[in-house]
């Protein structure tokens, strides 16, 4: 499993900065700034979009691993690059990859890095494997946040590649770790982090291997944070058929296409009534506010920082302030982040499923209170799945 990382943890930090996105694309205020915003509406658990039938509809999960092994590849887009995660044909007994998180932080302040608190984790992914053939697979594009970079959600973006999609994560360098530690965020074209989707998606049709199994008539794209404001404001783009928000805000204009809106109850940077404010102006949409997670619930970091049981060891580096804004979602009265993890990946391959392969296949949209981790709240509205 992952084993705790200096370059991670500074991800939370700076993906807690930049939040949702404001209108304007400017970094959202501090945590303190935004928690005074109005709270969530009251929570309400409604489920509308199960048919009337005499025969209850048994539900189907997605949280486990998928029936596909996952390869892992890298495009070169120029001066940045991004990951494609496959299905894959792996020998048994393959290696996956060992990803070195001190590899994307400024080479002239890796020494400054405490030994204790670097090292590698796994991507769950095996290096340039051979595609599975046999079928095009719908694309998912994955945008992160500020101070991230590619490799930020493995946990989520090799899942699922693993139930039959070529998900494709591409850095945002104006925002991304290196641009953090050097205090050089921002910059770029304008709309840089969509041109950034956009010409990841354009390489991986023209790879010579990946391009043949990646069925760019199907895709979506999902992002969190600053990446899921991206994932809103691309979805305006032809090539996008359905979007996905993870702890985000709101674009202006807010597009109308089916989409997927994730809001950690008690998160303090971009707060719950962000994400809100997406979801009702949405037509066919699902909410899915996962009760006790916060910020950084969905980024592979979270899990490390609980185990760690917080990051005291760091407020002396990078002080108590961007020490709480890292913990946001990862330590107690938070939930641990398994379970927003498994809740994140479970609703994603669903709606994946329905809107591109087969609506039987995945099932009853329902609320999965008792069978994965509690919701504060969750809403239909028109017919997000099709």
């Amino acid at each position: 499993m992952r084993l705790c990382t200096f370059l991670v943890v500074l991800a939370s930090v700076s993906a807690a900065c930049g939040g949702g996105g404001n209108a304007d694309g400017a970094l959202p205020a501090s945590s303190s700034e935004t928690s005074s915003t109005s709270a969530a509406p009251t929570t309400t658990v409604t489920t509308t979009t199960v048919p009337p039938t005499t025969v209850p509809l048994e539900p189907v999960l997605f949280d486990a691993r998928g029936p596909w092994p996952v390869g892992i590849a890298t495009l070169d887009l120029g001066d940045r690059q991004a990951d494609v995660y496959y299905p894959a044909v792996v020998e048994p007994g393959a290696e996956t990859e060992i990803f070195d998180s001190l590899s994307v932080f400024p080479e002239e302040l890796q020494a400054f890095i405490p030994d204790e608190l670097t090292g590698l984790f796994d991507m769950t992914a095996h290096r340039d494997a051979t595609p599975a053939g046999g079928q095009p697979y719908p694309v998912l594009a994955y945008s992160h946040g500020f101070g991230g970079f590619r490799q930020v959600a493995s946990f989520h973006t090799a899942h699922v590649a693993s139930w039959g999609f070529v998900v494709v994560s591409t850095d945002h360098l104006e925002r991304g770790i290196a641009a953090q530690a050097r205090g050089e965020l921002g910059g770029g074209a304008e709309n840089q982090d969509v041109l950034d989707v956009l010409a990841a998606l354009d390489a991986l049709a023209a790879h010579p291997e990946l391009g043949s199994i990646a069925d760019l008539e199907r895709v979506a794209i999902t992002g969190h944070s600053a990446g899921g404001w991206t994932a809103a404001r691309a979805a305006a783009e032809e090539v996008i058929d359905v979007y996905l928000s993870i702890a985000a805000g709101a674009p202006d204009p807010v597009t109308q296409k089916p989409a997927m809106v994730f809001i950690g109850e008690n998160d303090q940077t971009v707060v719950a009534a962000r994400s809100y404010e997406l979801f009702d102006q949405l037509d066919d949409a699902v909410l899915i506010n996962i009760e006790g997670a916060g910020h950084n619930s969905f980024s592979d970091s979270c899990e490390d920082i609980y185990e760690l049981g917080g990051l005291d060891v760091l407020v002396d580096l990078i002080g108590p302030d961007q020490v709480e804004r890292a913990e946001d979602g990862c330590v107690p009265p938070f939930i641990e982040p398994q379970g927003a993890y498994d809740t994140l990946n479970h609703y994603t391959v669903q709606f994946l499923l329905a809107r591109f392969v087969d609506p039987d296949t995945a099932g009853p949209l329902i609320d999965t209170s008792d069978l994965i981790t509690s919701l504060a709240d969750f809403r239909v509205v028109g017919d997000p799945l099709g």
